[in-house]
């Protein structure tokens, strides 16, 4: 790829040749996908076989982004820009930025505070910030339909009025998001309040934020989005960076640790672990806490989902090392993707924890962390269903219908409750995000179990040929958004519109 035109530089015009038929598997396409089985088979032999050649992994120090703290300001200022930032063997690469360097910072807000950011959009499109999962009126939530202009200044004000959690934020323009995401436009959203506060859970140096990206670069460092048609099916890589960092390393005392993890990548879903530890703690989801702590040996965090977890190091000695690490999660596509690069089911290292100091933890993690008010099925006043499949030309749809900026899907009396019953007949697991609602899932057709299914959420994802059925209450009045959050996908057409009135 042509590193002066590394932005917005494939058509999605071109999609239908490798979409269309996929599920008929093609000739070639069952080549693709054998090969792709190959590599992934490889993979899972030899793990060390995905770890790029050109990079020493686990040589650099994780970064940390810088935090934005809204205790410490009134207002902050984000410009979407062109920048440089050493992400690979300290090589400066093209990348996006919202301040001029990666990672991104991370925003810090207390319940019932204000936010308030202005937002200068320096790109050569336009484009508009969203906060996902956020609670905020339509004008402030970063529907595609808002995108600013080249030199245009947006100003965000509003107020946090939802309990503690992980959100993120990332830009949302129609076509381009996933291009935007994937050179760097996203960051992390921390809430606090009170009742978390309570519970004295770690924080400072223990609590690290992780955003989880898989990505590809070129022989001289640079970052490469799009290179086939195969890859409309989803965009995989086999460099995992976290907070920007290729396969880093942090050094930790052998105590427990606050994970706030982000899964920012494209389309790949990850099957955490971590090799050393045998079990760890699921504190909170993508609403915020859990209303107690679950045990777990593993978890799935499909794309935009976020897991709030604990991991304790007590009985490492110094010297020892603990690798976290994804077991590949293979049922979540039937569909070849690019050849070139781990799968699905491909098995990867993400990054290590090197135990270089002893520490004198004696905190213990409540039994109860919150209360969740569960949404009774009695309250719904309407059930609809969400289908999600391609249809002739190979488009990526929900109910059949490629995305209008200005259609209206699907209308909603506000201030009430609905059940939605999200039906996947594609043989790949979609992430489902709806914008401006918290939602509770009430049950799944199918037979893996998600943890997170505990907890409020924002995005939940659909396993190939399952119903998930969820409850919503729809408490702020205007038009959102709801889409599969595989960037490629919603970049193609799979999104569509509800407004709430």
């Amino acid at each position: 790829m042509n590193r002066r035109n590394f932005l917005y530089s494939f058509s999605f015009s071109a999609a239908a040749a490798i979409l269309s038929g996929c599920e008929k598997k093609s000739d070639k396409n069952a080549e693709l996908e054998s090969k792709s089985n190959e590599v992934q088979k490889a993979v899972q032999e030899s793990p060390k076989e995905i770890l790029n050649d050109r990079l020493e992994p686990f040589t650099q120090e994780l970064k940390i982004p810088k935090e934005i703290n809204f205790k410490h300001i009134a207002k902050a200022k984000f410009n979407a820009q062109k920048s440089l930032s050493a992400l690979y063997k300290e090589k400066e690469t093209d990348v996006l930025t919202f301040q001029g360097d990666l990672p991104n910072a991370t925003i810090r807000i207390k319940k019932g505070d204000d936010f308030e950011l202005d937002f200068t959009n320096s790109l050569e499109k336009p484009t508009i910030i969203h906060w996902h999962g956020l609670l905020v009126p339509e004008t402030m939530d970063g529907h595609p339909k808002d995108a600013i202009a080249t030199n245009m200044v947006k100003e965000y004000k509003y107020r946090v009025n939802q309990s503690a959690g992980t959100f993120w934020y990332h830009t949302h323009p129609h076509g381009r998001t996933g291009e935007e995401i994937y050179y760097g436009l996203a960051g992390l959203y921390i809430i606090e309040d009170e009742n978390e506060k309570a519970l004295n859970l770690p924080s400072g140096e223990f609590e690290l934020p992780l955003i989880i990206q898989d990505r590809r670069f070129d022989k001289e460092g640079n970052l490469v989005y799009k290179e086939t048609l195969q890859d409309n099916v989803g965009v995989l890589g086999d460099v995992v960076m976290v907070n920007s960092t290729p396969h880093p390393y942090k050094s930790v005392k052998n105590r427990k640790y606050r994970l706030r993890i982000l899964n920012g990548s494209s389309a790949r879903i990850y099957k955490l672990a971590f090799e050393g530890i045998e079990e760890f703690t699921l504190i909170g989801t993508d609403g915020g806490l859990l209303e107690e702590p679950v045990t777990v040996k593993d978890i799935l965090i499909a794309v935009a989902e976020r897991i709030d977890i604990i991991v304790d190091f007590k009985d490492k000695k110094v010297g020892d090392s603990v690798m976290l690490k994804t077991l590949g999660f293979k049922e979540g596509s039937n569909f070849g993707t690019n050849s070139d690069y781990p799968g699905f089911g491909a098995k990867m290292d993400i990054m290590k924890f090197q135990i270089t100091e002893l520490s004198n933890d004696t905190a213990v993690l409540p039994a109860k962390l919150t209360t969740i008010r569960r949404i009774k099925e009695s309250d719904a006043t309407k059930s609809r269903t969400i289908t999600m499949e391609v249809i002739k030309g190979g488009i990526w749809t929900l109910n059949k219908k490629p995305y209008d900026m200005h259609r209206v899907d699907e209308r909603v009396k506000l201030g009430s409750t609905e059940i939605w019953v999200l039906k996947n007949s594609v043989h790949m697991a979609h992430p489902f995000h709806m914008h401006g609602v918290q939602f509770q899932v009430l049950d799944r057709t199918g037979k893996i179990d998600f943890p997170t299914d505990k907890g409020w959420k924002d995005t939940v994802l659909v396993m190939p040929a399952e119903t998930v059925r969820i409850i919503v209450k729809f408490t702020i009045p205007g038009m959102f958004v709801h889409h599969c959050h595989i960037l490629e996908h919603e970049d193609h057409s799979m999104m569509a519109n509800f407004l709430v009135e």
